[in-house]
């Protein structure tokens, strides 16, 4: 029997050492493109924001699919949805190195959005069937700090590989490209749904009896929720915007190289690793959530200020700054614990599908609209198409202190304090208490 756990135990580790390998691999490919923005829109002849509407097809189609992907991963099983994703999201960065505009370069970010989709999802329902439920919190945060790794080779590492391949960024992209479909060979023939001849004890998502549309109609008649998920759109969307557009790009034209550059920029996926769940940690020990939804807002004001218009020269202090705006943009994570307390039971699914959703859909649009402001400021001096001044970005990034001011005028003036309970709790009533009623 012991043997028997021990086997259990090693295989569950493998299938979910697996599935973890795809959250980091499409954590990179989310925000890859930051670290040669330069190169990708001087070869491709893209204006600042085709650069950024091209790589929102990734958002897009992520945040679309974040509602749906629960029910088919129930469905239909983790193993054949995760092995189809990581070739459908290698294959977008496998034909990435292939492009030659604006079309073919959105359709292949657009593959890579949906196939990462699933990998999130698929990974913590792996975790719940195959280990103890006592240890998926551990196994949640191990996912969360593996998802900042992704975005950090994407930075340093990364310019480090393309001066190595002297800038042929097709070549290396090409290459990592593959890398998913070794991936998806090896969680096609690894990975199991659940552990072998255990019967009715797994831990799965419920589909539910009513339709995805009904729970959605019931979800958006509640003020609460509206006010929530536009707050963790605002709190978040300075992150990919700098993580995954601009922010290599905005500090080459500060003066830092592009492998300190991509370096610093990565410090703000470690700000969010480890914002997550210390602000997660202190909203319950203080058993209030508006103080870490609009204290984490306000200093996200203060931080990108001094991010945008104060010339600093040292690297040290940008990655400080960087990793707080990272650290102030985890708030993200806790206006998911106060969404689920604002909604029925039945709802909070859903409810947290729709919130990420709203994130991935805020990471889509607005980053496009900021980017045009940037590309107008460098057509006016006539700038080489991947060349942009610290004017032109500040031209831009004028937005991200009003992204941040309008995610503390929702958490101060929208968003109701739960004290950390559900707000849709049965209060039960006795006969005695009906008594005193006047």
């Amino acid at each position: 029997m012991e043997k028997d756990s021990r086997s259990h135990l090693f295989l569950g580790t493998v299938i979910w050492s697996l599935a973890a390998l795809f959250y980091l691999y499409e954590f990179f490919l989310r925000v890859f493109v930051s670290t040669i923005s330069d190169q990708v829109i001087a070869d491709l002849s893209l204006t600042a924001q085709q650069f950024a509407t091209m790589g929102a097809g990734y958002y897009l189609i992520y945040s679309f699919m974040q509602l749906p992907v629960g029910i088919l991963v129930d469905r239909l099983g983790a193993r054949l949805l995760l092995t189809i994703a990581v070739f459908l999201a290698g294959l977008g960065g496998f034909s990435f190195a292939f492009v030659h505009g604006f079309s073919s370069g959105f359709l292949s970010r657009c593959f890579m959005g949906f196939g990462s989709s699933f990998a999130y999802v698929c990974l913590l329902v792996l975790a719940l069937n195959w280990f103890p439920r006592k240890h998926f919190g551990l196994m949640a945060g191990i996912a969360n700090f593996l998802g900042a790794a992704g975005p950090m080779l994407a930075g340093g590492p990364l310019a480090l590989l393309l001066t190595l391949f002297h800038d042929n960024w097709r070549l290396v992209i090409g290459g990592i490209g593959a890398l998913g479909f070794v991936l998806a060979v090896f969680i096609g023939v690894f990975v199991r749904n659940t552990p072998p001849r255990q019967k009715g004890e797994i831990i799965h998502l419920e589909p539910g009896k009513e339709s995805l549309l009904r729970r959605l109609g019931e979800l958006i008649r509640i003020p609460q929720v509206w006010a929530i998920v536009l707050y963790a759109g605002f709190v978040y969307v300075c992150l990919p915007l700098l993580g995954a557009y601009w922010g290599t790009s905005f500090l080459q034209a500060r003066g830092f190289s592009r492998t300190v550059a991509a370096s610093i920029a990565s410090m703000m996926w470690v700000g969010l690793g480890v914002g997550s769940p210390v602000l997660g940690k202190i909203s319950d020990s203080i058993k209030r959530r508006k103080p870490i939804l609009y204290g984490s807002a306000f200093f996200g004001i203060v931080v990108t200020i001094l991010v945008v218009y104060f010339h600093l020269e040292n690297k040290l202090i940008y990655m400080a700054l960087f990793f707080l705006i990272g650290f102030v943009s985890a708030a993200q994570s806790v206006s998911f614990a106060t969404i689920t307390e604002h909604v029925p039971t039945k709802l909070q699914a859903t409810a947290i599908g729709l919130n990420n959703s709203m994130i991935m859909f805020f990471a889509a649009v607005l980053p496009p609209i900021v980017s045009s402001f940037i590309g107008r400021s460098a057509a006016m001096h006539h700038e080489k198409a991947g060349h942009f001044t610290d004017a032109d970005f500040q031209a831009g990034f004028f937005f991200m202190p009003i992204f941040y001011l309008c995610a503390y005028l929702l958490a101060l003036f929208f968003i109701r304090e739960t004290y950390c309970r559900q707000q849709f709790e049965v209060v039960k009533i006795s006969k005695s208490d009906l008594s005193n009623i006047p």
